[in-house]
C-alpha cells in the first residue's frame, strides 16, 4: 500500500432515528414490567447507509432477546446498547452525563480484554439511550451515546482501492464471504491474504488460528462494514474496532479494509498513538443544531386517540399497584366479563366503577327509559337522553364507551320475568325473535363471569339468581339501598305488608351481598310476596329509591371493591368471609348506615330452603324448564310450597326468629 503523509483519521459520525413503535413497547414495559425501576434494559440497534448518512436506528424490536436482519441486508450493522429509563424529569436531568459514559465505556473495555468482544463483534458497536418517559402525555425525552475511547489518536498513513490491493476474482472473495457471516459477526471481521486466495475469518476464528508470533508472516486485513459515504472518513465505530485490535494483538500498524460496495470499498492503512488504557470515553450525540443535548418527542399527537385513553387508564392502575399492592393482578379483572343487570342510579355507578378498575366487558340489561329526574343520580344519562327518552341500557353502554373508547360497552333491552307476576315470558317471544325472555337472560348469564344484581326489586332477583346458579356463576352481586323493610339476622326474613311510607333508617341505608356455592347463599328469602314486594301499588316515594344522594355512590364503590377482592383470591368466590386477599377483607354481606357513617358485616349461612337457588329449586328448573318458571309466575306460593316454606311459616316458633330493624344494631 502506498503511504502518504501522516494524518489523524477522522469519522463520520452517525444520525439516529427512533422508530414510534419503540416508544409504545418502552411505554408498555414500564407499565407491566419496570414500574419503578430505573435498572439498564439491554437493547439492540442497528446502522447503515441511507440516503447519503449513517443512519442508527431502534425500533420495536429492539428489545426482543435475539435480533434477525433480513439476509439480503449484508450492510445493516447490529449494535448492543442499554436504555435507561428515568421516572422523573428531575432525575433525567441530575443524571450525571460524564459518569455515566465512563462506567458503560469501562464496561466495553472489560469485554474488549476478556474475549467477550471475540464471541460477540456487536459489543464493539456499543450505545446508551437516555430517557425520561411521560406516559400521560406521551412526551419523550432521550438522547443518545455512541461509546468511543477519547485518549487514542488514530492516523491514517495511506489509502488505496481494493483492485490496488487484490485481483477481481480475490475481491469477489472477500464479498462473497462477507455474505457468508452471520449478523453478529458481519459487521467486523478479518481478510487472509495467501497464494491460494482469499480466506474469510470471524475475529474468533483468527485469534485461535493464528498467535501474535505467526502475523508478521501473514498478510492480513482487519475488514469492517462501513456505513459512512463520506469518501475519506469511515465510519463512527471503527475507533472501538481499532482500539480493540491494538490491546488484543498489540498492533501499532494495521491494514483496514472498508466493506461498501465493489466500486467504492478501499483499503486503509492506519497507526496508532496511545490506547493502552482507555480511561476516558465519549460519544454523546449533537443534536441538528450542532449543540449537546436531549431530544423530545412528543407522539401524543400522532396516536391514536383511543390508545391514549386506554394507557392512560391502565398508566393510573399500575401506579396504584406499584405503591400500594404490587402483588395485585389487574389482567384479571381486564380479562373479566360483568353483567350489569338494572342501569339506574347503582348501575350507572357500579360501571364507573368497574371502568376505573380496567374493565373492559360490560353488558347493561334494564328495559326501562330515561325520564327527567335521572340524570342528577345517574351519572352516565344526560338531559338529552331525558328528552329523547332513550332506553337506559342504551345510553349507558353509549356514554360508557364515550368515557372509555377501547371498552366493550353492551345493551340489552330486557324486562326480567318476576314470581308472582302474569308475565310476558309465557305468552310472548322478544320482539322479532323467537327467543323467550327467560332464555335470552339464561344466555347473556352464561356468557357473563360476574353478574351484579341492581335491580328496583327482589323479585325482579329470583330469576337472574336462579339462572346464575343453574349455570355456576359463582361472583354474584347483589346490591340495593334504602330497603323499606326490615331484616332478619339468621335465617330468615319475616313476611309483612309494605309501609306506606319508607323509614328514616332505610333512606340512608344500604345493602350488598354475594353468593357462594355452598357455605353462604346470594340471599336467604323465605317467600317472594306480590302484596309486599311488587311496585304494582306503591306510592309515588315507594316507585323509586329514595335515599340520601350519597347512598348508592356508596354501596356501588364497596360492591366493585368486594368484586376485584374477590377476583384476586384463588378461590374466587368459594372463598370463606374470613379470608383475606391482597387487597384485604372478603366480607359475605355490607350493610352501611350513612347517617352514623358506619357498617356491619353479616356472615349468614346457606338457608336450605331458599326460594332463589336451594336444591329443590334448582332441581326443578333443570327438569322441567319453562314450565317450571311459568308456575312460579303465576302463583305467589308456588316456590313457599316446593321449598317447605310453608310448613316452616306454621312452625309454632316462627315467631321467635329476631328482628332487625334498620335503625337497630346487632
Amino acid at each position: 500500500m502506498e503511504e502518504s503523509a501522516k494524518e489523524v483519521l477522522k469519522f463520520s459520525s452517525l444520525s439516529s432515528s427512533i422508530e414510534p413503535g419503540f416508544w409504545y413497547k418502552l411505554a408498555e414495559l414500564k407499565l407491566e414490567v419496570d414500574k419503578l425501576d430505573e435498572h439498564e434494559r439491554k437493547i439492540w440497534g442497528s446502522y447503515k447507509k441511507i440516503g447519503g448518512k449513517s443512519l442508527f436506528t431502534v425500533g420495536l424490536s429492539s428489545f426482543n432477546k435475539s435480533i434477525s436482519i433480513p439476509e439480503n441486508c449484508l450492510y445493516t450493522n447490529v449494535a448492543r446498547g442499554y436504555c435507561i429509563n428515568k421516572n422523573t424529569l428531575e432525575s433525567y436531568k441530575s443524571c450525571d452525563k460524564t459518569d455515566l459514559v465512563s462506567m458503560y465505556g469501562q464496561r466495553l473495555k472489560k469485554q474488549m480484554c476478556n474475549g467477550d468482544v471475540l464471541d460477540d463483534p456487536s459489543l464493539l458497536s456499543s450505545f446508551i439511550l437516555l430517557s425520561h418517559a411521560d406516559l400521560k402525555k406521551y412526551n419523550f425525552i432521550y438522547w443518545f451515546a455512541f461509546l468511543v475511547p477519547q485518549d487514542i489518536t488514530i492516523n491514517s498513513i495511506g489509502s488505496n482501492p481494493l483492485e490496488a490491493e487484490f485481483t477481481t476474482d480475490m475481491i469477489s472473495d472477500i464479498f462473497f464471504g462477507h455474505s457468508q457471516l452471520d449478523v453478529i459477526n458481519r459487521t467486523f471481521f478479518v481478510v487472509v491474504k495467501t497464494i491460494d486466495g482469499i480466506k474469510v475469518y470471524t475475529l474468533k476464528e483468527f485469534s485461535s488460528s493464528f498467535k501474535n508470533g505467526e502475523l508478521d508472516k501473514l498478510c492480513y486485513y482487519f475488514a469492517f462494514c462501513d456505513c459512512s459515504s463520506d469518501s475519506k472518513n469511515p465510519s463512527w465505530y471503527l475507533r472501538n474496532y481499532l482500539a480493540f485490535i491494538h490491546l488484543q494483538f498489540s498492533n501499532k500498524s494495521m491494514k483496514v479494509i472498508c466493506i461498501r460496495d465493489k466500486e467504492t470499498s478501499y483499503a486503509l492503512q492506519v497507526t496508532i498513538e496511545g490506547g493502552n488504557s482507555l480511561e476516558k470515553w465519549i460519544g454523546w450525540k449533537r443534536k441538528s443544531d450542532g449543540k449537546f443535548g436531549p431530544v423530545l418527542v412528543n407522539l401524543g399527537d400522532s396516536m391514536d386517540p383511543a390508545r391514549l385513553a386506554e394507557n392512560g387508564k391502565r398508566l393510573n392502575l399500575s401506579l396504584m399497584k406499584w405503591r400500594l399492592a404490587p402483588e395485585l393482578n389487574l389482567d384479571i379483572v381486564r380479562n373479566t366479563s360483568f353483567l350489569l343487570l338494572g342501569s339506574g342510579t347503582l348501575g350507572c355507578s357500579v360501571a364507573l366503577n368497574l371502568t376505573a378498575w380496567g374493565a373492559d366487558k360490560i353488558t347493561f340489561v334494564d328495559s326501562g327509559r330515561v325520564s327527567y329526574s335521572n340524570p342528577p343520580r345517574q351519572f352516565l344519562f344526560s338531559f338529552e337522553d331525558s328528552r329523547s327518552n332513550v332506553h337506559k341500557a342504551h345510553a349507558a353502554a353509549k356514554r360508557l364507551n364515550c368515557i372509555s373508547p377501547s371498552m366493550e360497552a353492551r345493551s340489552e333491552v330486557l324486562e326480567i320475568p318476576m314470581p308472582g307476576h302474569a308475565t310476558s315470558d309465557i305468552a310472548f317471544k322478544l320482539k322479532g325473535s323467537d327467543v323467550f325472555p327467560s332464555d335470552h337472560l339464561s344466555q347473556l348469564i352464561s356468557e357473563h363471569d360476574v353478574i351484579f344484581l341492581l335491580t328496583d326489586t327482589r323479585e325482579s332477583r329470583w330469576l337472574p339468581t336462579l339462572l346464575a346458579r343453574h349455570h355456576k356463576k359463582l361472583e354474584v352481586i347483589s346490591c340495593s339501598n334504602g330497603e323499606n323493610e326490615r331484616l332478619k339476622t339468621l335465617p330468615l326474613r319475616k313476611p309483612h305488608k309494605m309501609k306506606s311510607q319508607a323509614n328514616e333508617g332505610a333512606m340512608e341505608s344500604f345493602y350488598f351481598e354475594r353468593s357462594n356455592d355452598s357455605k353462604k347463599r346470594y340471599q336467604n328469602v323465605i317467600r317472594i310476596d306480590s302484596d309486599c314486594l311488587s311496585t304494582a301499588d306503591r306510592t309515588l316515594d315507594q316507585q323509586c329509591t329514595v335515599t340520601r344522594p350519597g347512598v348508592a355512590s356508596l354501596a356501588a364503590a364497596l360492591a366493585v371493591e368486594l368484586t376485584v377482592s374477590i377476583l384476586q383470591h384463588p378461590k374466587r368466590d368459594a372463598c370463606d368471609s374470613a379470608d383475606e386477599t391482597v387487597l384485604g377483607a372478603i366480607p359475605h354481606s355490607i350493610r352501611g348506615y350513612l347517617s352514623s357513617f358506619s357498617h356491619i358485616l353479616p356472615s349468614t349461612p346457606a338457608f336450605e330452603s331458599c326460594v332463589a337457588c336451594s336444591t329443590k329449586v334448582l332441581s326443578a328448573y333443570e327438569k322441567e324448564g319453562r314450565l317450571f318458571l311459568k308456575k312460579v309466575y303465576e302463583s305467589s306460593t308456588y316456590l313457599e310450597n316446593l321449598t317447605g316454606i310453608s310448613k316452616l311459616l306454621d312452625d309454632p316458633n316462627i315467631n321467635e326468629i329476631v328482628e332487625l330493624d334498620d335503625e337497630e344494631d346487632f
